[in-house]
């Protein structure tokens, strides 16, 4: 054979995918990590508001001692953004801010799925996840933005469950398997311990809190990686 005609087909040959290629570009890995950690801080902090102001529309949740031992004075040196309007309406309005949140931090696990391109039974681990994560963001949508607030609070219970169980499993492979930030994959497995702590002391909705901050680790680490490799 001809050295033009090799030269000819080794050109026509499909490349074979470096399995070390970044999957995402570095610029959309830096922007879902810039949110991601941006609506971590704000979930943080205006979910404390959100725990208020359900205070004030279901004065029964006082009844934890952990909760009133700091919702009680929150609630007096917060009182002029609590009291501008009806508690039940004040409550669903700040209520509004975790639909955001919830498709920040999936956009981030997403994206730390691509990144790591799993397989067999790992990738079953991750499916159930982000369906969770997804199924999460559909409660809040109908719990805080349409009329059916009970039916999709019960779904939203339901998300949380599968993933707080389901994280288990996918936390302990990863830790298993090698994947980096070590702390995503152990907030994943104390999601459900987590859960009933914080609930304790705050909202459901911050019961988010683990996934937010551990999802965006996760997507920072995905960002400085897709910029290395886009740096070389």
């Amino acid at each position: 054979m001809s050295d033009r005609t090799t030269t000819v087909a080794r050109d026509a040959a499909p490349a074979t995918p470096d399995p070390a290629a970044p999957t995402v570009s570095a610029r959309r890995a830096r922007l879902i990590a810039v949110i991601a950690w941006a609506m971590a801080a704000f979930g943080t902090v205006a979910g404390q508001l959100h725990a208020l102001s359900r205070v004030a529309a279901h004065p029964e949740d006082l009844e934890s001692p952990l909760l009133a031992s700091w919702a009680v004075p929150a609630q007096d040196a917060l009182r002029p953004l609590l009291d501008w309007g009806d508690p039940t309406l004040v409550y669903w309005t700040y209520g509004k801010i975790w639909l955001p949140v919830a498709l920040a931090f999936l956009a981030a696990a997403a994206l730390a799925y691509r990144d790591r391109r799993p397989v067999g039974g790992e990738r079953v681990l991750w499916s159930v996840q982000l369906g969770a994560y997804g199924l999460l963001a559909l409660a809040l949508a109908g719990d805080y933005y349409t009329p059916w607030t009970d039916a999709f609070f019960l779904v939203g219970l339901i998300a949380f469950a599968v993933i707080g169980l389901g994280g288990i499993p996918l936390g302990i492979v990863l830790l298993r398997r090698g994947f980096r930030p070590r702390a995503t994959a152990w907030l994943l497995i104390a999601m459900l311990p987590f859960f009933f702590v914080i609930t304790e002391v705050t909202s459901m909705g911050s019961a988010m809190l683990p996934l937010m901050w551990g999802w965006a680790i996760a997507a920072e680490s995905v960002a400085r990686r897709a910029a290395a490799a886009s740096a070389a």
